[in-house]
């Protein structure tokens, strides 16, 4: 049966993040990984599908959705957030025909770099980007540790936790915190998260000057998370997971960049383990990896 191509619509959408469930997990399993990939709802997909269209796609074979690729963008910069063929599909250059749909959102609007996270074991879908001309970057490590034995190792920090106020409130410190370390600002993307979508989100600050940002999930997921050049990383990081822990949930868990080695010596230290490797990867360098944590790999 032939595939044809066309933009996401709405209702496309729950089920484009159920062939992302099957196809991840069917990924982990031929890697000798447990299938615990759990099926979330479109929030950020609708979200991203009002902003710019342009960036979800779907594959059809006849009345059936068997691949969706989704992207998005802030002001110049490209982020490839999801590509996924159902298994059985897979081999017949589906993705790499939603890729290319997904590029043109690049394309037309002028990008000057493009990036994406994937796993780190996906040797497959690693090569189709770099044909693409995307390169891997940078290694991160999703790291989880029980809150119980998190909690037992906390220590006392001098930094004040407070919530982020609604937007656009934060708009000029989060932009300026952004801006030093990623290099592009992410207006439309915290706005989404302060629109309730984010569980906790908190504003890390030392004598009442802002020196970073965390958003913080009902399961104990910390990120993303920023820190200010000149700030203590080891100091931000424990005090967002100071605030992961309130929430009492029953694990702690975040993406720690290679390059941030001061943060993971701490987590190493409240007891962490590295539960999956992902690798960061673009068509240029950019972004600080020492003083940014993604939050998952469709967010960054």
């Amino acid at each position: 049966m032939p595939i044809t191509y066309r933009r996401a619509r709405s209702n496309d959408l729950a089920t484009a993040l159920r062939i992302v469930q099957q196809a991840y997990n069917d990924l982990r399993v031929r890697s000798g990984l447990a299938p615990t990939v759990p099926l979330r709802p479109p929030l950020f997909q609708k979200f991203c599908l009002t902003e710019d269209p342009d960036g979800l796609w779907v594959a059809e074979a006849g009345d059936s959705i068997v691949g969706f690729g989704f992207s998005w963008m802030s002001q110049k910069f490209w982020f490839l957030s999801q590509l996924f063929v159902r298994p059985e599909t897979q081999a017949r250059g589906v993705g790499r025909a939603l890729l290319s749909k997904t590029l043109q959102q690049a394309q037309r609007n002028g990008a000057d770099n493009r990036a994406l996270i994937t796993t780190a074991y996906n040797t497959v879908s690693t090569g189709l980007y770099v044909r693409n001309g995307i390169y891997p970057r940078e290694p991160l490590y999703r790291v989880v540790a029980p809150a119980p034995v998190v909690e037992h190792k906390m220590k006392v920090t001098e930094h004040d936790v407070v919530p982020i106020a609604p937007w656009p409130e934060p708009q000029e410190w989060i932009g300026r915190i952004d801006e030093d370390i990623l290099g592009f600002r992410r207006d439309s993307h915290h706005r989404f998260l302060l629109d309730g979508f984010a569980t906790r989100a908190v504003r890390v600050q030392r004598r009442g000057r802002a020196v970073g940002y965390a958003y913080i999930s009902a399961e104990g997921h910390v990120g993303p998370l920023a820190v200010a050049p000149d700030a203590d990383g080891k100091a931000v990081v424990a005090s967002a997971v100071r605030c992961a822990l309130d929430g009492h949930p029953k694990q702690v868990s975040m993406i720690v960049p290679g390059r941030a080695d001061h943060i993971l010596t701490i987590v190493s230290e409240l007891g962490f383990r590295i539960d999956e490797p992902f690798v960061l990867m673009a068509a240029r360098p950019f972004g600080d990896w020492r003083n940014y944590l993604p939050s998952r790999p469709a967010y960054m």
